[in-house]
């Protein structure tokens, strides 16, 4: 049995040599994400990615400037797949109401499927201001909660942003609440969260009337931006794709 965990390991330390072979960065990223699956993102090294794939400690830096690059990069990918996981809502063609509450439970999932993902796309080596590659990757996420929050009855630009902000915070708390095992107790964890989330979110939209009482606009940065700021450039950007 040794023997054949040994061989095992063997024929897996050969297929990521071979892989790497003219897709060094992709590698390297796929490494990345496998290491902070089992050891988090402070458990992260250059060093242990480049013996993993029998580099050089040199190769990373002609894809990556430093350790916060290909963390970064890894935020990148996780950008894109919550993207995709959060598309079907759009597709499902529902109701506004409906489907931002699919959109909360699309990015709990990404919570649960993607741990090393969303860990990463939220660590300080990465969600910090001017970090220009994270803001571009993270622009169609926005766009996904714009969408139906602009279509909502009555919703004004303000109300928009409030209604985006409200909801993306409740959803990336039970997403947290899940990560961090608040619903261990549960015999579907998943669910359990997801289903919060969508309830919560369903509250936050049929109360929307108090939120129009207030007129500041919400004090909150996602990377570095103002949340006034990224739901102007997705309605800019929604915009003219209409066009």
């Amino acid at each position: 049995m040794a023997k054949s965990g040994r061989a095992r390991r063997a024929l897996a330390e050969s297929k990521r040599g071979a892989y790497h072979h003219g897709n060094l960065r992709g590698a390297l990223i796929d490494v990345a994400i496998e290491m902070i699956g089992t050891s988090g993102v402070s458990g992260f090294s250059m060093a242990e990615a480049c013996r993993r794939l029998n580099v050089t400690g040199g190769a990373p830096y002609r894809h990556f400037a430093d350790r916060g690059a290909l963390l970064t990069a890894v935020a990148v990918r996780g950008c894109e797949t919550l993207a995709t996981l959060l598309r079907p809502a759009a597709d499902e063609r529902t109701d506004p109401v409906d489907h931002l509450a699919l959109l909360a439970r699309g990015y709990v999932r990404f919570a649960a499927e993607y741990p090393a993902l969303f860990d990463t796309l939220y660590a300080k080596e990465v969600f910090f201001p001017g970090n220009v590659e994270l803001a571009e990757a993270l622009l169609p996420v926005v766009e996904a909660f714009v969408v139906p929050a602009r279509a909502l009855e009555g919703t004004s630009p303000q109300l928009t942003l409030r209604l985006v902000v409200g909801v993306a915070a409740v959803t990336h708390g039970y997403a947290a609440f899940l990560r961090t095992g608040s619903f261990t107790g549960s015999d579907d964890p998943f669910r359990a969260a997801a289903d919060n989330a969508a309830l919560a979110t369903r509250a936050l939209i049929a109360g929307r009337e108090e939120l129009k009482a207030e007129r500041r606009a919400p004090e909150m940065m996602l990377a570095g931006l103002s949340a006034d700021l990224w739901v102007k450039t997705a309605a800019r950007v929604l915009a003219g794709a209409a066009q």
